[in-house]
């Protein structure tokens, strides 16, 4: 085994410089994405079925108490990595709820330290790693084991050193080790019916949804539950202006039939009827997301107003907070690509695409890098006619849900 897990380390610090924001921290998806589909078509064969029928075979409060019995069982991984990260008081309580739990509840099967106000928590060396600084180097897919990271594989050698059914298995005859084990898995694979029948149905790519679904969780789980908002850009390219009494706005009808002409509108408008403009500039301040400004030094390109790619904006704040000015028309000539969303994550951008679908509005997700960022925008579709291209945003427009596509114009 130490030889093994020399390796891994070894392969750890060798392959986490590949690992960059450019490429998601997966420098070697074409290999994880093989190792996915055997992983996946052996539990579509072997652990899914056997899953479905201990669901269907097991009464919920039995599958509760196996399911207590094992978290139990590995909790002591949990107070470790507790312990390492610095927190005393927590570490000490978690490991005052094992023995609750091992003595009073029966090894584990009944959860009495809840009740007494212990709450569970979920540490591990992953987690510790983090804290400590260590980056999360490549997204590995393993086999049978599944999503992991560089980082978080370590985990395998402190999880095992702390689970006691491997020390009593070096013991214990395997015809009693075996079916634990495997009861272990089944469990744990029961416990991810709905989340797995859910990737299925909604996720287009389904390797892409996990592996964001996965980072996200890992994220949400080393912050202990409030992972960090993305900071606002304060550095961005929305232009400032001082003066905001009077504002103009060109509706999109006049943009479909002259390029030089403006309609006047006061700042109290709720509209932003301008997403045409390749000149035009947007304020909107933003509490939550960081604004996707679509690189506006960038010829051709337009800025959108939508509240998917701007972050959750309430009518309030936008009185206080849109500011637009439309002061050309589409170029004659170029590629016009309407949008309908954009998305912090690929994973939220591949659920909103399968919900659309199902509303029979078909979508592509298109990559766009905005100051290290990559944001998922939903296109809807795209034309080399101007006229073309207005009209058809307009008919886009009409739905209900759709009030906020926009056109961005690439003139290269």
């Amino acid at each position: 085994m130490k030889p093994l897990h020399l390796l891994v380390l070894l392969l750890a610090l060798t392959l986490s410089s590949c690992a960059t924001t450019q490429n998601n921290h997966d420098p070697i998806e074409p290999v994880n994405r093989v190792t996915d589909s055997v992983n996946d078509a052996i539990d579509r064969v072997t652990l899914k079925p056997l899953a479905e029928g201990y669901s269907a075979a097991i009464p919920k409060p039995m599958r509760t108490a196996v399911t207590n019995f094992y978290d139990n069982a590995t909790y002591m991984n949990t107070v470790l990595n507790g312990f390492l990260q610095g927190k005393g008081a927590q570490g000490s309580q978690d490991f005052l709820r094992f023995l609750i739990n091992t003595i009073l509840g029966v090894g584990g099967l009944v959860d009495v330290a809840t009740s007494m106000g212990l709450e569970r928590h979920e540490e591990d060396f992953g987690q510790t790693l983090a804290t400590w600084g260590v980056s999360q180097g490549a997204y590995v897919v393993y086999p049978l084991l599944g999503p992991n990271s560089l980082r978080d594989t370590p985990d395998f050698i402190t999880s095992t050193a702390t689970n006691p059914l491997f020390w009593a298995g070096l013991v214990v005859a395997p015809y009693i080790t075996i079916p634990v084990t495997a009861l272990n898995y089944v469990d744990k694979r029961a416990q991810l019916l709905e989340a797995s029948t859910m990737r299925d149905e909604l996720a287009l790519d389904p390797y892409v949804f996990t592996r964001e679904a996965w980072k996200q969780n890992r994220e949400f789980m080393i912050h202990d539950g409030n992972p960090p908002a993305p900071a606002a850009n304060e550095d961005d390219d929305w232009e400032e202006d001082e003066n905001w009494e009077e504002e103009e706005f060109a509706s999109e009808e006049e943009l479909g039939e002259s390029e030089s002409r403006t309609a006047s509108a006061s700042s109290d408008s709720e509209t932003v009827a301008d997403d045409l403009n390749p000149e035009m500039k947007t304020r909107i301040t933003i509490a939550s997301a960081p604004p996707a400004d679509v690189l506006l030094d960038q010829p051709g390109l337009t800025a959108p107003a939508s509240e998917a790619e701007t972050g959750s904006i309430n009518s309030a704040q936008q009185d206080a907070s849109i500011n637009s000015a439309a002061t050309a028309a589409l170029p004659e000539s170029g590629i016009y690509n309407i949008y309908i969303s954009s998305h912090y994550s690929e994973a939220e951008a591949a659920a909103e695409q399968a919900g659309f679908a199902k509303q029979d509005i078909h979508t592509t997700i298109i990559p766009s890098t905005i100051k290290q960022h990559i944001w998922h925008r939903l296109r809807i579709s795209k034309h080399n006619n101007r006229k073309e291209a207005l009209a058809q945003l307009k008919t886009i427009r009409s739905h209900p849900g759709l009030e906020k596509a926009w056109i961005e114009v690439n003139t290269d």
